[in-house]
């Protein structure tokens, strides 16, 4: 296959999944968009409430700490949940059916620990293999401001890639973190440039607004971020659900796949 009959058919797969996912999202725009506006509810009132209780005892904050993240990751993974039940149009549950146990809970706060850990891996391997090009001739502001951050952008982007779909695994399959990473990488296998055809399209509005932002444009970037907070934030949920019930179906691995060998 040449690369532009294959840059056409990812094109015309991401086009599909956006077409079937913004359906979806229409017909069921109340629920996705309600959960979305309890994130951000939690998320603001936890900034508000954190300068309120400044003055407080550390035992009060770390407590209202706790609750907070218990809160918001918590609908984070109903969010997906309920996506994903969308996509497969499954019969309607009772919404206590959709919060996550305290195990789905702790496993997805692993794997977002072991993602900073690899991110902050990835930030220092870079600087190592930047390091010589200070040999080189490179300017050390050059190499810390442009050619580091670029290079960790890049890679990181195809980590995110590779493992996007931990939570599905987590809440679907009722995978350990551990595990759960290994099934993403092993779906993603072969479809990185697929994903992230789609993940670019659905983060356009995004980009425009931090555009906006960049260039001054504050009522332009506000009018973005109004857009991003309730349409793309829901379309991405359903989105990567469109995705994730797709691969699934086409999925013929093993039920224990080797990380090693999905690596490449």
């Amino acid at each position: 296959m040449s690369m532009l009959q294959f840059l056409k058919e990812s094109t015309f797969r991401a086009n599909d999944v956006i077409t079937r996912s913004i359906s979806i999202l229409s017909r069921h725009y109340i629920s996705i968009a309600g959960l979305c506006l309890l994130l951000f509810l939690v998320s603001n009132l936890s900034t508000l409430l954190s300068i309120y209780f400044d003055g407080y005892a550390n035992l009060v904050k770390v407590g209202m700490l706790l609750l907070f993240v218990f809160l918001y990751f918590s609908l984070q993974l109903v969010l997906l949940k309920r996506a994903v039940h969308l996509v497969k149009e499954e019969p309607s549950i009772g919404i206590w059916k959709y919060l996550p146990s305290f195990w789905q809970f702790s496993q997805y706060i692993g794997g977002l620990i072991v993602y900073s850990v690899l991110a902050g891996f990835v930030y220092l391997l870079m600087y190592v293999l930047c390091f010589p090009l200070l040999y080189l001739g490179v300017e050390m502001d050059t190499v810390r401001n442009e050619i580091h951050p670029f290079l960790t952008g890049i890679v990181m982007l195809l980590v995110v890639l590779r493992t996007i779909f931990y939570p599905f695994f987590i809440i679907e399959q009722q995978a350990g973190t551990f595990k759960a990473y290994k099934f993403s990488v092993a779906l993603t296998r072969g479809n990185v440039f697929r994903l992230a055809v789609i993940v670019l399209a659905v983060a356009f509005t995004h980009l425009l607004m931090v555009s906006a932002e960049y260039f001054d444009y504050f009522l332009v970037a506000k009018i973005f971020s109004v857009i991003n907070s309730f349409v793309m934030i829901p379309m991405v949920s359903i989105v990567m659900s469109v995705v994730y019930v797709d691969m699934m179906k086409n999925y013929a691995g093993s039920d224990d796949p080797s990380l090693m060998d999905n690596l490449i």
